[in-house]
């Protein structure tokens, strides 16, 4: 057993929690299992900017299964010193392709 706190700290936004319920089909499971991921290694993804220079921007897509689309997640890492860290999953949103059509 580990008794180390972790260094970073991840939770889903009330906004991204609805934006789940609203896609349905498992989305707010495979949106938690990411949370948890997450804490492991807040750097999955790929960084994109932001307005906000200062904020580090990630982007993730969780693939799609039978029940249920694919998922793109944005969340910003904060990690200022002293640890820990914060990660904030803010935007879920079904992935869209190009020339396809999304249901959302």
């Amino acid at each position: 057993m580990n008794d180390e706190a972790p260094l970073v700290v991840a939770d889903i936004t009330s906004e991204a929690r609805i934006r789940c319920a609203a896609i349905g089909q498992g989305a707010a499971e495979v949106v938690e299992n990411l949370r948890a991921e997450l804490e492991k290694s807040p750097t999955l993804g790929r960084q994109v900017h932001s307005a906000m220079g200062e904020l580090k921007l990630y982007t993730t897509r969780l693939e799609g299964a039978a029940s249920r689309p694919a998922l793109t997640v944005t969340y910003v890492y904060d990690a200022p010193p002293p640890e820990p860290g914060l990660i904030r999953i803010a935007l879920v949103s079904p992935a869209r392709f190009a020339g396809g059509d999304s249901e959302f």
